[in-house]
Protein backbone atom coordinates (compact mmCIF):
# COMPACT_ATOMS: atom_id res chain seq x y z
CA UNK A 1 0.00 0.00 0.00
CA UNK A 2 1.08 3.83 -0.63
CA UNK A 3 0.46 6.56 0.85
CA UNK A 4 -0.67 8.96 -1.76
CA UNK A 5 -0.80 12.00 0.48
CA UNK A 6 -0.12 14.96 -0.97
CA UNK A 7 3.19 16.12 0.65
CA UNK A 8 3.53 20.26 1.71
CA UNK A 9 6.04 22.09 -0.55
CA UNK A 10 8.99 23.45 1.19
CA UNK A 11 8.57 26.77 2.70
CA UNK A 12 11.66 28.19 0.51
CA UNK A 13 9.16 27.00 -2.38
CA UNK A 14 6.40 28.75 -1.60
CA UNK A 15 4.58 31.65 -2.91
CA UNK A 16 2.20 31.86 0.17
CA UNK A 17 0.80 33.58 2.10
CA UNK A 18 0.30 36.12 -0.46
CA UNK A 19 -0.48 39.49 0.65
CA UNK A 20 -4.46 40.15 1.28
CA UNK A 21 -6.48 42.86 -0.46
CA UNK A 22 -6.10 45.51 2.06
CA UNK A 23 -2.60 45.15 2.07
CA UNK A 24 -2.04 45.49 -1.76
CA UNK A 25 -4.38 48.59 -1.66
CA UNK A 26 -2.22 50.19 1.07
CA UNK A 27 0.87 49.07 -1.04
CA UNK A 28 -0.46 51.02 -4.29
CA UNK A 29 -1.41 54.34 -2.13
CA UNK A 30 2.70 54.35 -1.25
CA UNK A 31 3.00 54.83 -4.64
CA UNK A 32 2.95 58.11 -6.09
CA UNK A 33 0.94 56.92 -9.02
CA UNK A 34 -1.68 56.12 -6.89
CA UNK A 35 -1.40 58.00 -3.77
CA UNK A 36 -4.55 60.26 -4.13
CA UNK A 37 -6.52 57.75 -5.70
CA UNK A 38 -9.85 56.98 -3.12
CA UNK A 39 -9.42 53.42 -1.64
CA UNK A 40 -12.33 52.41 -2.93
CA UNK A 41 -11.27 52.68 -6.54
CA UNK A 42 -7.30 50.93 -4.86
CA UNK A 43 -9.89 48.01 -3.94
CA UNK A 44 -11.12 47.33 -7.10
CA UNK A 45 -7.98 48.17 -9.24
CA UNK A 46 -6.22 45.71 -6.93
CA UNK A 47 -8.87 42.96 -7.20
CA UNK A 48 -9.83 43.30 -11.10
CA UNK A 49 -5.74 43.35 -12.04
CA UNK A 50 -4.64 39.92 -13.76
CA UNK A 51 -3.14 37.22 -11.46
CA UNK A 52 0.22 35.84 -12.22
CA UNK A 53 1.80 32.87 -10.97
CA UNK A 54 5.93 32.70 -11.91
CA UNK A 55 7.91 29.47 -11.14
CA UNK A 56 11.54 30.33 -9.44
CA UNK A 57 14.26 31.14 -12.13
CA UNK A 58 11.41 32.30 -14.75
CA UNK A 59 12.24 35.55 -16.87
CA UNK A 60 9.11 37.70 -16.45
CA UNK A 61 10.30 40.15 -18.54
CA UNK A 62 13.18 41.46 -20.33
CA UNK A 63 15.24 44.70 -20.17
CA UNK A 64 14.40 47.04 -22.27
CA UNK A 65 11.34 45.71 -23.64
CA UNK A 66 8.52 48.76 -24.54
CA UNK A 67 4.64 48.29 -22.97
CA UNK A 68 5.75 46.87 -19.70
CA UNK A 69 2.49 47.04 -17.50
CA UNK A 70 2.52 47.54 -13.54
CA UNK A 71 3.48 44.76 -11.42
CA UNK A 72 2.34 44.30 -7.57
CA UNK A 73 4.20 41.72 -5.70
CA UNK A 74 1.47 39.58 -3.92
CA UNK A 75 3.76 36.79 -2.43
CA UNK A 76 7.53 35.32 -2.90
CA UNK A 77 10.20 37.43 -4.32
CA UNK A 78 11.46 39.41 -7.65
CA UNK A 79 14.40 39.96 -8.80
CA UNK A 80 14.31 43.61 -10.49
CA UNK A 81 17.92 43.85 -12.33
CA UNK A 82 19.89 43.51 -9.25
CA UNK A 83 17.82 44.29 -6.39
CA UNK A 84 15.12 41.94 -4.96
CA UNK A 85 11.34 42.78 -4.46
CA UNK A 86 9.12 41.72 -1.81
CA UNK A 87 5.53 41.37 -1.43
CA UNK A 88 3.93 45.01 -1.32
CA UNK A 89 6.81 46.15 -4.14
CA UNK A 90 5.00 47.78 -7.13
CA UNK A 91 7.24 47.78 -10.23
CA UNK A 92 6.89 49.94 -13.02
CA UNK A 93 3.69 51.82 -11.65
CA UNK A 94 3.98 54.09 -14.89
CA UNK A 95 3.42 51.55 -16.99
CA UNK A 96 0.13 51.48 -15.43
CA UNK A 97 -0.69 54.44 -17.82
CA UNK A 98 1.57 55.30 -20.27
CA UNK A 99 3.99 52.84 -22.41
CA UNK A 100 7.19 53.01 -20.83
CA UNK A 101 10.70 51.19 -21.45
CA UNK A 102 11.31 48.93 -18.56
CA UNK A 103 15.24 49.17 -18.14
CA UNK A 104 15.78 46.13 -16.39
CA UNK A 105 14.87 42.49 -16.04
CA UNK A 106 12.36 40.72 -13.81
CA UNK A 107 13.01 37.60 -12.81
CA UNK A 108 11.71 35.19 -10.27
CA UNK A 109 13.66 34.32 -7.75
CA UNK A 110 10.94 32.20 -6.10
CA UNK A 111 7.40 31.24 -6.90
CA UNK A 112 6.23 34.70 -7.21
CA UNK A 113 2.28 35.75 -7.92
CA UNK A 114 2.31 39.01 -9.27
CA UNK A 115 -0.84 41.54 -9.90
CA UNK A 116 -0.13 42.60 -13.61
CA UNK A 117 -1.62 46.34 -13.88
CA UNK A 118 -1.70 47.15 -17.37
CA UNK A 119 -3.17 50.11 -19.42
CA UNK A 120 -6.57 48.98 -20.60
CA UNK A 121 -7.80 47.85 -17.28
CA UNK A 122 -6.55 51.31 -15.84
CA UNK A 123 -8.24 53.10 -18.88
CA UNK A 124 -11.50 50.77 -18.33
CA UNK A 125 -11.28 52.15 -14.43
CA UNK A 126 -10.82 55.95 -15.48
CA UNK A 127 -13.43 55.60 -17.85
CA UNK A 128 -16.13 54.15 -14.90
CA UNK A 129 -14.74 56.21 -12.31
CA UNK A 130 -13.37 59.37 -13.95
CA UNK A 131 -12.32 61.09 -10.22
CA UNK A 132 -9.47 58.40 -10.57
CA UNK A 133 -7.97 59.75 -13.31
CA UNK A 134 -8.13 62.78 -12.51
CA UNK A 135 -6.42 61.75 -8.85
CA UNK A 136 -3.31 60.05 -11.11
CA UNK A 137 -2.88 63.14 -13.19
CA UNK A 138 -2.70 65.14 -10.18
CA UNK A 139 0.08 62.54 -8.80
CA UNK A 140 1.97 63.02 -12.50
CA UNK A 141 1.83 66.43 -12.74
CA UNK A 142 3.08 66.83 -8.86
CA UNK A 143 6.12 64.35 -9.37
CA UNK A 144 7.19 66.69 -13.08
CA UNK A 145 7.07 69.71 -11.03
CA UNK A 146 9.47 68.11 -8.06
CA UNK A 147 12.01 67.18 -11.10
CA UNK A 148 11.50 70.23 -12.61
CA UNK A 149 13.14 71.80 -9.72
CA UNK A 150 15.43 69.11 -9.38
CA UNK A 151 16.62 69.75 -12.72
CA UNK A 152 16.88 73.39 -11.87
CA UNK A 153 18.73 73.35 -8.80
CA UNK A 154 21.25 70.99 -10.88
CA UNK A 155 21.49 73.74 -13.63
CA UNK A 156 21.73 76.58 -10.73
CA UNK A 157 24.43 74.52 -9.09
CA UNK A 158 26.74 73.72 -12.48
CA UNK A 159 26.41 77.64 -13.47
CA UNK A 160 28.20 78.29 -9.73
CA UNK A 161 30.80 75.57 -10.35
CA UNK A 162 33.57 76.41 -12.83
CA UNK A 163 34.35 74.12 -15.15
CA UNK A 164 37.50 72.39 -16.30
CA UNK A 165 40.16 74.56 -17.80
CA UNK A 166 41.54 73.73 -21.10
Amino acid sequence: MTDDTPKPRPASDSIYPALPLEELVSALARSSLFRDVEPAQLRLLAFSADVKEVPAGTVLQDADVRGAPAYLVSGGRLLVGDDVAGPGALINAQGAMAETVLAVQLTAKTNTRLLVIDRPLVARLIGEYPTMGRAMMRSLGMDLRGLARGIRAQAREAARTPGPRA
